[in-house]
């Protein structure tokens, strides 16, 4: 039995999570490399950090509003066409970013790329609670989400290169990087209907045996989920305080990741007054610690079976190294501070998933997910304006790095709450079977 479990995580890996991982590496990179552009892209345009910071923002203003109907159309047309569909519509909108002429162009597209992105990570937690058991659901999220730190490590490097070397014609570097970039990603989804498939029972991939052994899993899961929800189902589970508290801590860590994706080569270059190319690679260097973190804890978390600490810890030491940086008066210093609390926020995102996905109900699961998604994106319509704002009239980063410590630090109190109401369900759940002694126990 752990050799078939064995395999089939294998082959879990092979098919399903490389896949959606590289996919994901794509969907990072068509999102933060504007934040590489910005090197060239801002003087072009005639965009202070303000305006820049507020464009920035306005990706979430159609990524939030267009969550939840992406994620009735996956459950309608089924996992195949919707990653299709997904892919090749942001892929189109991340290509016309090399067409921008004004700030108001910037906007706009950048509105429409939220909305052509908005329902892939949600899908993507979503596709990973119905595919892949509970046993390795940490490890198999923060696989997909290491292609975040992995699309700054490579694509920062590569953007930059893009942009500074003399091929690319009559574009500037800037242009000619939203032209590849894109590009690169409208021909991956026109190949994503060859590859995915709807349902785990639909996987040619999985031998009989393996694909009785990963059915029998799942449901048991599923098992697992409803009991643990049976004093509360739809509508009433919606508004679960587990889930509104969860929504609460993905802001905080979000606030956090978005205000280092759009605005840490800026920094960098602020620090380091450095010529674009090694500032582009300079800055991969904090989303190596956030990649490391989110593998190590991930996996450690998997293997105790025990989450909360492993969110609440690694929150705790990202906002205390990122408050340090602000402090030291070394740029190499404070660097390896941002390096430290990446790590740390790296380590809170890995596990954060395995969290939730362990008491929603299936019947309500993509609603919840996308719920806790759409609450917690909410930091990247008020998190870059929020610090372009204060860089404009403060001339330095430090009070925005402070303010995102803070709200760690918040995020890891409001952890406890979600903790806390874990004995209340359990009471609850004791109390039902007393009153319905026909229940087994």
């Amino acid at each position: 039995m752990q050799d078939r479990a064995r395999t089939t995580g294998r082959k879990l890996m092979r098919h399903l999570i490389v896949p959606l991982t590289f996919l994901t590496f794509l969907n990072s990179l068509d999102r933060v490399n504007v934040s590489f552009a910005a090197l060239q892209m801002n003087a072009e345009l005639h965009l202070t950090p303000e305006r820049y910071g507020f464009g920035v923002g306005l990706f979430f203003a159609g990524y939030l509003a267009f969550q939840f109907p992406h994620t009735f159309v996956l459950q309608r047309v089924g996992a195949r066409r919707w990653i299709f569909a997904t892919v090749l519509l942001w892929g189109g909108v991340a290509t016309c970013m090399a067409l921008i002429r004004t700030a108001r162009h910037f906007y706009l597209l950048r509105v429409l790329l939220g909305v052509a992105e908005s329902g892939f990570a949600p899908g993507i937690v979503f596709l990973m609670s119905q595919w892949v058991p509970n046993r390795f659901r940490a490890s198999a999220i923060a696989g997909t989400m290491l292609a975040v730190p992995i699309s700054v490590v490579l694509g920062g490097p590569l953007s930059g290169w893009l942009m500074t070397h003399n091929f690319h014609f009559t574009l500037p570097g800037w242009r000619f990087m939203f032209l590849v970039e894109g590009l690169a990603t409208v021909l991956v989804a026109i190949l994503t209907p060859l590859y995915f498939v709807d349902e785990p029972g639909q996987a040619r991939w999985l031998a009989p045996e393996e694909m009785d052994w990963l059915m029998r899993e799942l449901e048991c899961d599923r098992a697992s989920r409803a009991e643990s929800s049976a004093v509360s189902r739809p509508p009433r589970s919606f508004f679960d305080g587990r889930i509104w508290a969860a929504a609460g801590v993905y802001f905080s860590l979000m606030a956090a990741a978005y205000g280092i994706m759009f605005w840490l080569p800026q920094v960098v270059k602020q620090m380091s007054g450095r010529p674009d190319f090694e500032v582009t690679v300079v800055s991969a260097l904090p989303w190596v610690g956030l990649g490391a973190g989110m593998f190590f804890n991930s996996r450690h978390s998997d293997h105790t079976q025990e989450r909360y600490w492993h969110i609440g810890v690694p929150a705790m030491v990202a906002a205390c190294s990122f408050a340090s940086g602000v402090s030291v008066g070394s740029t190499w210093a404070a660097l390896l501070c941002l390096v430290v609390g990446s790590a740390g926020l790296g380590g809170a995102q890995g596990a954060f998933w395995a969290l939730p996905t362990t008491f929603l109900e299936r019947g309500i699961a993509a609603r919840s997910i996308t719920l806790i998604m759409l609450i917690g994106n909410t930091a990247g319509l008020l998190a870059p304006p929020a610090i372009g704002w204060i860089r404009t009239r403060t001339g330095s980063f430090g009070l925005s790095v402070c303010a995102l410590a803070v709200l760690l630090v918040a995020g890891a109190m409001l952890l406890m709450a979600v903790r806390r109401l874990e004995p209340l369900r359990a009471d609850a759940r004791a109390a039902r079977h007393q009153a319905l002694p026909g229940l087994p126990g």
